[in-house]
C-alpha cells in the first residue's frame, strides 16, 4: 500500500509534542517497507522543516531518506490541482489532494484533513495515524 503522510504526521512523530500513534506508524512503516511505502512532496518537507527543530528535522530526514524520494511539487500536473480547487479546496489542500491522486497512493494520512472526506469522489482514503496502523496491521495477518 502506498501512503502519503501529511506534514502533521511527521510533526507529531518527530516534534516536541509527540502523538504515540504517529510514532508507532513510523516504526511500523519502517518494519514493513517496501510492502507498505510512502511518497512525499517537497511542500510537505518544507512545512515539516518550518515546524521542527534542526535536530528533529534531521531525524525526519533520516527516516524518509531510506523510504522515499522527495517529489518536486512542479511534477504534479497543474490541471489536477485545479480540479480540486474547483471543488472548493484551498490551494494547499488542493495540491495535497492532487499529489495523492497523481502518485496513485491508496491513502492520505492526516490528523487534520478530515474535511476531504466530504468529497466522496476522491480516488484515495483519508485516514488518521491510528486508523492507518489498524489497516496495515490487518493487512499483515
Amino acid at each position: 500500500m502506498l501512503l502519503v503522510l501529511d506534514s502533521n504526521e511527521y510533526i507529531f512523530g518527530f516534534g516536541a509534542f509527540k502523538k504515540p500513534a504517529c510514532e508507532a506508524l513510523f516504526n511500523l512503516i519502517t518494519d514493513v517497507y517496501p510492502l507498505h511505502s510512502i511518497s512525499i512532496p517537497r511542500l510537505i518537507t518544507e512545512e515539516v522543516r518550518r515546524n521542527l527543530s534542526p535536530a528533529e528535522f534531521s531525524e525526519f530526514v533520516g527516516f524518509i531518506e531510506n523510504l522515499a524520494v522527495v517529489d518536486e511539487d512542479f511534477v504534479v500536473p497543474f490541471e489536477l490541482g485545479s480540479k480540486y480547487e474547483l471543488h472548493g479546496l484551498k490551494p494547499a489542500d488542493a495540491f495535497i489532494a492532487a499529489y495523492v491522486e497523481w502518485t496513485g497512493a491508496d491513502a492520505l494520512i492526516s490528523e487534520n484533513r478530515h474535511f476531504l472526506k466530504q468529497h466522496s469522489s476522491l480516488p484515495f482514503k483519508i485516514l488518521n495515524a491510528e486508523n492507518c496502523l489498524k489497516l496495515i496491521k490487518a493487512s499483515l495477518q
